[in-house]
């Protein structure tokens, strides 16, 4: 009975320096390899992003340097608070409404870390989640944020009518 403990406890080591050389001789391939940070990208939509018309609603998208195709949604053409790229409309929502990017081969922001919007006109608001500012500033950087589609973020006009010439979205994969 001796010799089988003592079998057993010397398999155990074995196991155990073979796990270790394996988790050792493994770290230094790229497959185990862990990113503790995410990396921060951003596109700007402007003149040069498509606007795809979806009911009252619009798809409006562009192109990562990457080539992924990302957007956001202009709700509710109905009303004309908003105008961008000679659509108007009423929220610019800075998530998949409705599937609409789905359906335009785009994709929603997974995390915004920041944003900047360059407009002309009203007064602008942005809320999303735990980020609401109330007074949005034009062409302002506004960084440090962590705003994920779960919070419905939207930009919304409120007073007089805003017309957009650009908006940078800053986010992280």
């Amino acid at each position: 009975m001796k010799n089988k403990a003592i079998l057993f406890a010397s398999m155990g080591v074995l196991a155990c320096t073979v796990g270790i050389t394996a988790l050792a001789i493994g770290g230094a391939n790229d497959a185990f390899t862990v990113k503790a940070d995410p990396t921060e990208y951003s596109v700007t939509f402007d003149e040069d992003s498509t606007v795809k018309a979806v009911g009252d609603n619009y798809a409006i998208y562009t192109t990562t340097p990457r080539g992924a195709k990302v957007g956001v949604v202009g709700f509710d053409n109905r009303y004309k608070d908003f105008t961008f790229n000679s659509v108007s409309f009423r929220r610019l929502k800075l998530y998949d409404y409705s599937s609409l990017l789905k359906g335009a081969g785009a994709f929603e922001f997974s995390t915004i870390t920041g944003f900047a919007i360059s407009f002309s006109g009203g007064s602008v608001l942005c809320n999303g989640g735990s980020t609401y500012i109330d007074d949005v500033v034009s062409g302002y950087e506004y960084t440090e944020l962590s705003i994920t589609p779960d919070w419905f973020p939207e930009f919304t006009v409120t007073n007089g009518s805003v017309t957009v010439s650009s908006l940078t979205i800053w986010y992280s994969c």
